[in-house]
């Protein structure tokens, strides 16, 4: 009994206790064209040192000295894993890929069944074999080999995976994921950049916040992504969340802006601020807790979303129209959110494969229908402006039209005349402005005898003549009362002299006896201002006045002079 209680056969009990959970897994069985995930078939261990095990025969004895884990923490830390691989498909060449999350370091050893050891480094700070990705060549020869993998980075933004799959296989995997990466970050950038252009023409605070939200996002991803890192060597976890923090508070800018929200609804708009005070609270965890910057950002990112997608919903149900394509932008970043967020917060495993390519893409589908909601806003407004300038060009044209009469009104003789007048430099040029000052006579004596009524019908006939007079060079105002005016270039002169003298016949017909028309002429000639042009026109019109008066006085005795005539000689 006192055998088994001696040193070395309790570490081989022990050795053999440990290993028991890899005898119980086995050696996973590589597939031609299937990517194998190891972690569900590996074993996970603390690392208190980085010392690997010069052969795979001194795995077991190596295992045994080491802490199992049962997960990696979230928060940072370093671990061993280790799995066993069966390759039977004839094929050597594969890729052992440690991805879903940034790991800083990650070194392996893959003790293949020939007997040889491979040793490779990669992850944040190593040089990449693949553009963006961590995947590493190794040769496999047949039969069962010994894969063992040191996991190091001060967080881990979700449960790391290890894969491995055929060499050919990853090429084309990674030349389709870059492909798509690379084009989301240039519609990102595209659409910032032409949205920063279309700013400085309208100056609309949305589109410049859109703008700012677009670079943000490029920026974060890009880190994510490692492109600095792989285009200019850059390392610097510090800066990684920096935009992610940055996202809710300009996004909030913009959707308060868009939705118009501190004036329709100045509640939600007050409680949106929380996501501009709380992520630049929490934004300088970068720098003095790095290790759970990603976990705060992953909840003001999750608090913004939410917030976002509320305002949208209810801006739409109170009809502003531009709010479905937000809605339905917030949707398209909420259903890969909603796999990447809580697998960021340890509360499940990643859902699908290469999930912060989905969100990468879910992102700019989200930026594109904001785009379009930021266009249909556009036509919204223009739309509005259009009906605004409709109807003040509907009250300029009532501001300038006479009411009773419908032709133009003093308003916009006097606008008209001030623009157009000047005074030219031969009194015989055709085309200066005459004006005729008009008085329709019998007015007040129609009033006095038949009723305003009456009057008014008086006005309506003789600005109905007055205004088919109306043609290029030629305009008719009622300037108030029984006065009117046309204001002509001079060679119509004669045409509008024979023209009153008709609607004066006119209008006489028509059953409004005791009436005329009295006006009088001036010329831009003769006149140094429009006043002085209107005054002396005034003048001329009252001279034609008692001039008719005196002429239908002296008519007037000379038919009672006739009638005594007559009279005297019958009898």
């Amino acid at each position: 009994m006192q055998d088994y209680l001696k040193p070395h056969r309790l570490r081989f009990v022990m050795a053999l206790l440990l290993c028991l959970p890899l005898i119980a897994l086995g050696a996973v069985s590589l597939k031609q064209g299937e990517v194998v995930d190891l972690i569900k078939s590996g074993h996970l261990y603390q690392a208190t040192d980085n010392n690997f095990p010069t052969s795979a025969a001194d795995l077991p004895d190596w295992l045994s000295r080491h802490q199992p884990a049962s997960h990696i923490n979230l928060f940072g830390g370093s671990y061993w894993f280790y799995a066993e691989v069966q390759n039977d498909t004839g094929n050597n060449e594969w890729v052992l890929n440690p991805d879903d999350t940034l790991i800083d370091k990650v070194e392996a050893r893959v003790y293949a069944a020939d007997g040889t050891v491979q040793r490779f480094v990669t992850g944040y700070r190593a040089e990449h074999e693949y553009m963006l990705h961590y995947g590493k060549d190794i040769h496999l020869a047949a039969g069962t080999s010994k894969i063992l993998v040191r996991l190091q980075s001060p967080y881990y933004a979700s449960e790391p995976g290890i894969e491995i799959g055929t060499e050919h296989d990853y090429r084309e995997r990674v030349l389709s994921e870059n492909v798509q990466t690379l084009a989301a970050f240039g519609a990102l950038v595209t659409l910032a950049l032409y949205n920063l252009f279309i700013f400085r023409i309208t100056r609309d605070r949305a589109l410049f916040y859109y703008a700012l939200y677009l670079l943000a996002y490029f920026t974060g991803w890009a880190f994510t992504f490692q492109l600095p890192a792989e285009l200019f060597g850059w390392h610097n976890l510090h800066v990684h969340y920096i935009a992610f923090f940055l996202l809710p508070v300009l996004n909030t800018l913009f959707y308060m802006e868009f939705l118009r929200l501190k004036s329709n609804f100045p509640r939600l708009a007050a409680f949106s601020r929380i996501n501009i005070v709380l992520p630049l609270l929490l934004l300088p965890s970068c720098f003095f807790a790095l290790s759970y910057a990603h976990m705060l950002a992953t909840i003001v990112i999750s608090m913004w979303l939410m917030t976002a997608l509320a305002s949208g919903i209810i801006s739409l149900h109170h009809g502003f129209r531009p709010a479905r394509y937000f809605v339905l932008a917030f949707i398209a970043l909420l259903i890969p959110g909603a796999m990447i967020l809580p697998a960021n917060l340890g509360l499940i495993p990643d859902l699908v494969e290469n999930a912060e390519l989905l969100t990468l893409l879910g992102g700019t589908l989200d930026a594109i229908l904001l785009a379009f909601a930021l266009a249909d806003k556009i036509r919204l407004l223009a739309n509005e402006k259009d009906q605004a300038l409709l109807r003040l060009s509907k009250m300029l044209a009532l501001a300038s039209t006479d009411h009773l009469t419908g032709i133009a009104n003093r308003h916009a003789f006097d606008l008209l005349f001030k623009q157009n007048f000047s005074c030219p430099e031969c009194a015989d040029d055709p085309q200066q402005k005459i004006l005729f000052l008009i008085d329709l006579d019998g007015l007040k004596i129609i009033n006095d005898r038949f009723g305003h009524a009456s009057g008014d019908a008086l006005l309506c006939a003789f600005a109905r003549e007055l205004n088919e007079l109306e043609t290029e060079g030629i305009s008719v105002y009622r300037l108030g009362g029984d006065e009117f005016t046309i204001l002509a270039d001079k060679h119509h002169e004669t045409h509008l002299c024979e023209a009153l003298a008709r609607i004066e016949q006119t209008i006489t017909e028509q059953g409004f006896s005791g009436t005329g028309v009295s006006f009088g002429i001036a010329y831009a000639s003769e006149s140094i201002s429009p006043d002085d042009m209107l005054i002396l026109a005034d003048r001329r019109m009252y001279e034609n006045k008692i001039s008719r008066r005196r002429a239908r006085v002296t008519d007037l005795c000379e038919a009672e002079v006739s009638v005594f005539g007559a009279a005297q000689g019958s009898s």
